[in-house]
């Protein structure tokens, strides 16, 4: 069991924001049998999210157009075109489907958060394209697109997030799986425009499997969000599909770190065209909801100090949440913490003295910025942060992300 704990240990992101042979096999099979008991720790407030996956996708379009046009054949990836949009045109065609997945996390964390030292959780996605509704659930988190708006919740907590319907990036990773002809397309972009990503086929009598490999994308500043999101592993994505249909059958995303390799996501089931129960889409009311809603954030900054914290970087802003955090000014920390449950961070962080606070930087894929900081909380302790900051907001404030 120690060295399971050891692998665990080694496996586990050093920053968080909230996947062989031989000896390495025999590795993974010891840490598979005794992984560790789940956590029930309180949700950290991160979003290491799809989006930046979203991104590469649009980016790649544009380059494999060209490839296409200018060197048909030149790549591997040209040669497996013709699965994908098999697969493509397989899903555009269907209605509905449920899909049961496993991905290495927390319970009750984001749905982008992927962590290689933790155990798999279930996850199920219910889609119905014709009501433009979907349900996404793992055991202590859950998101329902009711056809009118986004809910996004955490039963225990009794917390929950209302969003635009068209905002399907809450549900981070899992929003392109809404549309698994866009997650082909997406895959497909990203291999044939990177020059680092590899693709193999290998196919059977009745299957055909591609294989893509690709390393972290973007440049890291001390390993701070290396192995924390798919697009920021060195990973290899496999799947398998009907040989006459083109219908994805199976699903599977290893990570590697430290010369180890795991499984970090599969979906172990697909179900096309069956009826999705009517009760998966219901949205509980015994929820505090914060309305994160287009409307409802310019209706919220009406009664909000918008105008002390708009023009300054990232880093200064940084020190007023924390100054803010220490005498608990609630107006200043709304806008700080949008969508953020303040009751949960006040148990943390009220009363705390900013003790440090340095330059920021950027690292990885991540659309925002990192400060790093050093904070002593209300008991004495000190503790050292990478806190996560992004600014795409109607005002251009900087708001807190992650790293805490």
């Amino acid at each position: 069991m120690k060295n399971t704990d050891n692998i665990e240990k080694m496996l586990t992101p050093q920053c968080e924001f909230k996947a062989s042979s031989g000896l390495k096999n025999r590795i993974l099979e010891a840490a598979e049998q005794s992984e560790p008991p789940q956590t029930h720790a309180a949700p950290k407030v991160h979003r290491v999210n799809f989006r930046r996956w979203v991104t590469s996708c649009a980016a790649a379009a544009a380059v494999i157009a060209a490839i296409v046009i200018l060197k048909p054949g030149a790549t591997p990836m040209y040669a497996a075109s013709d699965f994908f949009h098999a697969a493509i045109e397989y899903f555009t065609g269907h209605s509905s489907f449920v899909a049961a997945i496993k991905v290495r996390t927390e319970p009750q964390e984001n749905f982008s958060y992927i962590n290689m030292g933790r155990r798999f959780v279930g996850h199920t996605l219910a889609v119905d394209p014709q009501t433009e509704r979907w349900a996404l659930d793992k055991s202590g988190r859950k998101a329902v697109n009711d056809g009118k708006y986004i809910w996004q919740w955490i039963p225990e907590k009794g917390y929950g997030w209302k969003a635009d319907k068209t905002d399907v990036g809450t549900i981070d990773d899992f929003a392109l799986l809404l549309n698994p002809a866009q997650l082909l397309a997406c895959e497909e972009s990203i291999a044939v425009a990177s020059e680092r990503a590899v693709l193999k086929k290998a196919e059977d009598e009745n299957t055909i499997t591609l294989v893509v490999t690709s390393p972290p994308q973007g440049k890291y500043v001390d390993g701070v969000g290396l192995n924390s999101s798919i697009l920021e592993s060195d990973t290899r994505r496999e799947y398998t599909f009907d040989k006459s249909t083109g219908r994805l059958l199976e699903m599977e995303i290893f990570a590697k770190a430290y010369g180890i390799t795991r499984k970090i996501v599969k979906m172990t089931a697909i179900d096309y065209n069956t009826s999705v129960p009517q009760n998966l889409f219901d949205v509980p009311e015994d929820i505090r909801w914060t309305d994160n809603t287009h409307e409802g954030i310019i209706k919220a900054a009406e009664d909000l100090p918008m105008a002390e914290l708009s023009g300054l970087s990232a880093d200064e802003t940084v020190k007023k949440m924390f100054a803010a955090m220490n005498v608990w000014d609630e107006g200043q920390l709304k806008v700080v913490l949008r969508g953020v449950d303040l009751t949960a961070i006040s148990k943390a962080y009220k009363g705390c003295t900013l003790l440090e606070c340095n330059s920021a930087f950027k690292s990885g894929t991540y659309a925002g910025v990192f400060v790093p900081c050093k904070v002593k909380l209300a008991n004495g302790k000190e503790t050292k942060l990478n806190v996560a900051m992004r600014n795409d907001n109607p005002w251009n404030i900087w708001t807190l992300d992650g790293g805490i």
